[in-house]
């Protein structure tokens, strides 16, 4: 994840060396079913929770069968269904919301090296299931999501909490995987806000110091 390196700091009237510490960035080549897709710039953990993750989130499966790997090379078999199965949507307690917004994220290789994203999913109780950092704050997403499936944790119940804006894609991950809910310090887009808003999807931005915007209509939440 992380390595120390030699550099020279200028901090304003001198130059000295000094070690510091950067990201490890490994680059991946994804295949699914066989058929290349694109290559992706990861941090080299978490990677068959990124290959699960990734292939469910933006919709090329539904349920990923066998992950293999050879050197550089991530190869994904799975299937994609025609049908869709729709499950309730479960509300989501304010004090719940309220809780996940004050916990205390400890992202050690971020204040480390600066060059990190994260990604954390809690329950419907607002007790995390998992935290994840990568140097893509899309990755760090498809990962915690990978690592709900594979734990058979219900997507359904769990509530997603990043580093980064959201965008309308972050909001496709969601829809594809069953997510219902995304919280983070920063605000979403219009086309996130659209997309949330069709799919039922509970949308957070700005939740800082106890505080946060609602942006979708609030169907899901509960005072």
């Amino acid at each position: 994840m992380i390595k120390k390196v030699k550099i020279i700091k200028f901090d304003g009237g001198d130059f000295y060396n000094m070690d510091d510490y950067v990201a490890v960035e490994e680059i991946y080549n994804i295949f699914i079913n066989g058929e290349f897709i694109k290559s992706f710039s990861l941090s080299p953990s978490f990677l068959h929770e990124f290959a699960v993750g990734f292939a469910i989130s933006e919709g090329f499966l539904n349920k990923v069968e066998k992950v293999k790997f050879d050197k550089n090379n991530i190869y994904i078999f799975g299937e994609k269904k025609s049908k869709e199965i729709k499950t309730k949507k479960p509300k989501i307690d304010i004090e719940t919301l309220r809780k996940i917004i004050s916990y205390e994220i400890k992202a050690k290789c971020w204040e480390m090296t600066g060059c990190f994203h994260w990604a954390s999913l809690f329950d419907l109780k607002g007790n995390e299931v998992i935290f994840i950092e990568d140097v893509g704050r899309y990755n760090a997403v498809d990962k915690v999501i990978g690592y709900a499936i594979l734990n058979n944790y219900n997507l359904n119940e769990l509530i997603l909490m990043y580093s980064g804006r959201i965008f309308y894609n972050i909001v496709k991950k969601a829809v594809n995987s069953g997510l219902n809910a995304i919280i983070s310090k920063s605000p979403p887009t219009d086309k996130a806000i659209n997309l949330a808003e069709d799919n039922n999807i509970l949308l957070i931005g700005f939740a800082r110091d106890g505080k946060f915007n609602i942006y979708t209509s609030g169907r899901l939440w509960e005072k």
